[in-house]
Formats: C-alpha cells, sequence, structure tokens
C-alpha cells in the first residue's frame, strides 16, 4: 500500500519494535510484524495484532507489572 504519511513510499512487510505506556506501566514488545514505508520507515499494525498489544498491555496493567521487554509471538 502507499504510505499514508509521505505519500512516496510504498510499504513492505517488517518486524519493529512497540513501546506502549498507559498507567504506570511501560511495554515493548520487540518482533511485532507490521507493514513498514520503504521511503521514511512508517510503522502500520493489523487490527489484529493492534487488538493483541492492547490486551497484553490490559494485562500486564492488571499485573502490576511497571516495566517489561516481551519478544511479540503470533
Amino acid at each position: 500500500m502507499k504510505c499514508a504519511i509521505c505519500r512516496n513510499g510504498h510499504t513492505v512487510d517488517g518486524r519493529v519494535t512497540i513501546v506502549l505506556d498507559k498507567e504506570q506501566t511501560i511495554l515493548v514488545f520487540k518482533d511485532v510484524p507490521a507493514q513498514v514505508c520503504d521511503n521514511c520507515g512508517e510503522e502500520y499494525l493489523s487490527a489484529k495484532t493492534n487488538k493483541e498489544l492492547l490486551k497484553l498491555a490490559n494485562d500486564a496493567i492488571k499485573r502490576g507489572i511497571s516495566l517489561e521487554l516481551l519478544k511479540y509471538a503470533a
């Protein structure tokens, strides 16, 4: 797909690191599948991946986690 940010590049399959900071909890997810612009580097997550990351974040908040580094497994 054409990048919505730079409007010049196209997205390609890639892996990215995502940092979520919510309610005193910081989560770092490595190796997350994404579409990445080959021109500007903008990252696009699928709705499914986004939903899974938010669920993991909410679970971590409930467990009282303050900082966690995870390799994304999906």
